[in-house]
C-alpha cells in the first residue's frame, strides 16, 4: 500500500472513509456483477477500490489530485480489471468514461464541495446509469431524497423535484464524522438512485424553471409567475390560480411543478 502524502487536500473536499464496516455496506448496497462496469469519482487513497476490485467488475476511477493518482496506479496497475484517469469529473467527457456494452453503475465517497453539480451531471447521463450508489453530505442526501410530502420543507428544494421526477431514490444509511479521516465537520448518507423511465420535454426549460422558482422561495408562487412567468401564468384555470395564491415554491409537489410547465391542471 503506497501513500506519500497522509494529509487530505482542502481545496478538492477530500475526507478519506476509513470504516470497513460503511465501506463493505457501500458495495453491498450497490449489488456490483462481474459484468458491471463501475466508475469511482475520487477514490481518494484508495479504501473504497480495494472492494471494489474484489467484485472482478471493470473499475475505473476518476482522481483529480495526481499525487493521489500516482499512488493509486502504483498500487492496483497489477489489476487487470482496474483503470485510473486523472482528470476533473467535472470537466471530462463522459461519452468517453462510460461503457457502451456493460452495466455503469456510479459507486463513491464523493467530494463534498462538487456533489451539487455532480447531480447534475448525473442526470444528464442518467440514461446510461443503471445505479447511483454515492455518499454526500447529509443535508444534500436529505434534498435528493424529499418527496415534498412532510413538515421538513428545509430539505425541500430543486434538488428535491428533480431528483423525484427522475430518479428512485433512497436513503441507506447514515454516517458519522468518525468514519473519516480528516473528520469533516457535518454528517453524511449514502445514497442509491435508480433511473426512472421518464421523457421530459424541454427538460433544460423545466429544470431553470424550477430553479427560478426556489431562487424566491420565500416569495408567494402566484406572485413569482405573475411577474416572471405571466405567458404561463394567464393559460392557468382560475381554480388552478385559487389553488396557487397562498403557497409558495416548497408547498408544490414535483408532479404539480411538472403540470404548472407543461401548462396542464396542476390538481388532479
Amino acid at each position: 500500500m503506497i501513500h506519500r502524502r497522509p494529509y487530505a487536500r482542502k481545496r478538492f473536499g477530500q475526507h478519506f472513509l476509513q470504516d470497513n464496516n460503511v465501506l463493505n455496506n457501500i458495495v453491498s448496497a450497490a449489488n456490483i456483477c462481474p459484468d458491471d462496469h463501475i466508475i469511482e469519482i475520487g477514490p481518494g487513497r484508495g479504501a473504497l477500490t480495494r472492494k471494489l476490485l474484489e467484485s472482478g467488475a471493470m473499475i475505473s476511477v476518476i482522481e483529480i489530485d495526481r499525487d493521489l493518482a500516482g499512488d493509486l496506479q502504483k498500487e492496483f496497475s497489477k489489476h487487470s480489471n482496474f483503470e485510473i484517469i486523472t482528470a476533473d469529473i467535472l470537466q471530462i467527457d463522459w461519452d468517453e468514461i462510460l461503457s457502451k456494452t456493460k452495466a455503469n453503475k456510479i459507486i463513491a465517497n464523493l467530494p463534498y464541495n462538487i456533489s451539487t453539480p455532480l447531480f447534475f451531471k448525473f442526470i444528464r447521463w442518467r440514461d446510461q446509469l443503471k445505479s447511483i450508489t454515492v455518499m454526500v453530505q447529509k443535508e444534500v442526501a436529505e434534498r435528493l431524497c424529499h418527496n415534498g410530502e412532510g413538515k421538513k420543507l428545509k430539505d425541500y428544494g430543486v434538488l428535491s423535484v428533480i431528483s423525484t421526477l427522475v430518479f428512485s431514490s433512497r436513503l441507506l444509511f447514515k454516517v458519522p464524522p468518525t468514519c473519516f479521516i480528516p473528520e469533516p465537520k457535518v454528517d453524511s448518507a449514502v445514497i442509491q438512485l435508480e433511473t426512472k423511465d421518464i421523457v421530459l420535454r424541454d427538460e433544460e426549460g423545466f429544470f431553470k424553471f424550477v430553479q427560478r422558482a426556489f431562487n424566491l422561495r420565500r416569495k408567494l408562487l402566484s406572485t413569482f409567475l405573475r411577474k416572471n412567468e405571466s405567458a404561463l401564468y394567464d393559460q392557468l384555470s382560475q381554480t388552478d390560480k385559487q389553488h396557487l395564491e397562498n403557497l409558495r415554491p416548497e408547498n408544490i409537489l414535483p408532479s404539480q411543478y411538472l403540470n404548472l410547465y407543461y401548462k396542464r391542471r396542476i390538481l388532479d
